[in-house]
């Protein structure tokens, strides 16, 4: 598949032009490092049973339905994440996917792989 390429200089909303991108992008990249760590770990020792009484085997189910549900979430952290990059990429982060209007710089200081505004987010 061939990439295409802009010649037109990527334009990002005012609010994110204040914003360090590299340092945003950064942050995404070791989030994202951290993460694919963690489920690793979880998948290793999701993968490590013994075989044991039926009281340990149970105590252990349980505690893999909690690794399951962890990892279940690191991956879907670790999805936005990645869909972030692809807006950095494009030009288009710091843009609402649902309404098309700006993120709010505060917002995403603090969720910085945010896809959509606070009005949208909240309603669901």
């Amino acid at each position: 598949m061939k990439q295409r390429f802009s010649i037109l200089p990527v334009r990002y909303p005012e609010e994110v032009n204040k914003m360090n991108l590299d340092k945003v992008r950064n942050t995404l990249e070791a989030r994202l490092r951290e993460l694919n760590e963690r489920v690793e770990e979880i998948d290793e020792d999701l993968s490590e049973h013994e075989e044991d009484d039926s009281e340990d085997r149970a105590t252990e189910i349980a505690g893999d339905e909690v690794l399951e549900e962890l990892g279940s979430a690191g991956l879907r952290e670790m999805q936005q994440i990645r869909s972030a990059l692809e807006r950095l990429d494009k030009g288009t982060y710091g843009t609402c996917t649902r309404c098309g209007k700006k993120i709010a710089d505060r917002r995403l200081r603090a969720v910085p792989e945010a896809a959509l505004c606070i009005d949208c987010a909240v309603d669901g």
